[in-house]
């Protein structure tokens, strides 16, 4: 008589009753659509014998019975106590453990749990299921070699060095007090207090200690009404307003009272500036240094937005479907972060919608990363870990003997590994691309920033 078990959800840890595995079964997987197998896996009576006799003595040692010590009660009691309920443990314990070994000798690549649809059970027939599992895809890649791809070069000017210089002038520029009224450009320290018309203070309406930078392009009217303060004075302004529409209603009032006025001291671009920096004993050897790294952060950026671009050839070249549970998955993963992470209530079904064409770009770059791999025999040598070692040791001044103590951790190592192995397969990619170079400037930019904005 042939005894329907109830469906079981498979899982992928397993603790087994018996250390003995299944080693005689018959397993067929055949392939339903593009991405679902469907496993039939027929396990013999004679093989199921251990895993029974296993549970039955487990139970046998922890059952207390009255009129028997703990651990001798007769088997033939346990079995007729509690046979149905540990002959279905045994079964979802073998179904698991079997079904785990025919995914790995089939090489199976689940993205999603197993679907059992049927599992059966004869105490003389041994047991029969068939399950339905969604994989990861097959893919081929036939063209990654002659993408043809451009490489945009940006030409390092005089402007950007003198930028930059800018740059360090205002880290290091010091605050300095100003006794008399304040000008365009000082920074004023207030307490905001909005009053009605009338001139009385609006409870709940008080922001103290606010940083106010007197800046006709930001906040040009009132930023008017302040110009000539003191320390130590108040003001009374009016500023107008509008709804969340933007319509025009009431004007604003407040009264600010003006607790500091400082001004920004920029130092001398000279060699005490250089001196000042760093290592340099004059302000020429600084814009050599600025430059020099400026030209490194530019062929670093410049390979980078290469790197993406063969990647969208490639997979523009190489076009294949993927499973939708797969996305999902992913999705999910970055829903989770996005909750941990979050202050505010996520709205789950936007950030899915805004995440999902960059899932789908990274799941498709992992699958054609995993198949060039396999198609030029890319590995991580002892050489390549010696190189990296050396090159962030140079890179950001710390001792290799530091870097190394960070990489015996399995999470860190694995993760540089990763990083390792994508950059070994994407210098595979470029060296067999055709790359055009495009010299490009800051002008360029400014005009491709303006055309951007203008559309």
């Amino acid at each position: 008589m042939w005894v329907r078990v109830p469906p079981l959800a498979l899982i992928y840890t397993v603790k087994y009753f018996s250390q003995k595995r299944i080693s005689q079964l018959d397993a067929k997987v055949t392939k339903q659509g593009d991405f679902e197998r469907v496993v039939e896996v027929d396990v013999t009576a004679v093989e199921l014998v251990p895993h029974f006799t296993a549970a039955y003595e487990k139970y046998q040692k922890g059952v207390k019975l009255e009129g028997f010590r703990k651990g001798k009660v007769p088997l033939g009691l346990i079995k007729k106590m509690y046979g149905d309920a540990i002959q279905g443990e045994v079964i979802d314990e073998v179904v698991q453990s079997v079904f785990k070994d025919v995914r790995t000798k089939e090489g199976l690549r689940p993205v999603a749990p197993a679907k059992l649809e049927d599992i059966q059970y004869d105490i003389d027939k041994g047991l029969q299921f068939r399950a339905t599992v969604e994989v990861v895809p097959e893919i081929e890649l036939k063209n990654y070699t002659g993408l043809s791809v451009e490489k945009e070069v940006y030409e390092v000017v005089d402007e950007d060095v003198s930028q930059a210089l800018d740059d360090v002038r205002e880290r290091m520029a010091v605050m300095e007090p100003v006794e008399s009224g304040a000008e365009e450009g000082h920074y004023l320290v207030v307490d905001f207090q909005e009053v009605d018309s009338a001139g009385l203070p609006i409870i709940g309406k008080k922001f103290d200690d606010k940083m106010l930078v007197l800046n006709p392009d930001t906040n040009g009217a009132l930023a008017a009404q302040l110009v000539g303060v003191k320390a130590g004075e108040k003001r009374h302004v009016e500023l107008e307003a509008v709804d969340e529409n933007g319509n025009a209603k009431e004007n604003e009032h407040y009264e600010i009272n003006v607790k500091e006025i400082k001004s920004k001291q920029l130092p001398e671009l000279d060699d005490e500036l250089a001196k000042d920096v760093g290592e340099f004993e004059t302000l020429d050897a600084l814009r050599a240094d600025i430059r020099d790294h400026l030209r490194q952060q530019a062929e670093t950026n410049s390979r980078r937005a290469l790197q993406r671009k063969l990647i969208d050839e490639l997979l523009k070249k190489n076009a294949f479907e993927l499973p939708e549970s797969m996305i999902l998955n992913y999705l999910d993963a970055i829903l989770e972060t996005a909750k941990k992470e979050a202050v505010e209530e996520v709205n789950e079904e936007q950030l899915r919608n805004e995440y999902r064409p960059s899932a789908v770009w990274n799941l498709r770059w992992e699958l054609a990363k995993d198949k060039l791999q396999e198609l030029e025999n890319i590995t991580v040598t002892a050489e390549d870990k010696k190189a990296f070692v050396s090159k962030i040791s140079k890179e950001r001044g710390i001792p290799e003997k530091e870097i190394l103590k960070s990489l015996k951790d399995a999470k860190t190592r694995s993760r540089v590994e990763d990083e390792m192995l994508e950059e070994k397969i994407l210098d595979c990619l470029e060296s067999a691309a055709k790359v055009k170079e495009k010299k490009i400037t800051r002008k360029d930019i400014e005009k491709a920033r303006q055309a951007s904005m203008s559309s």
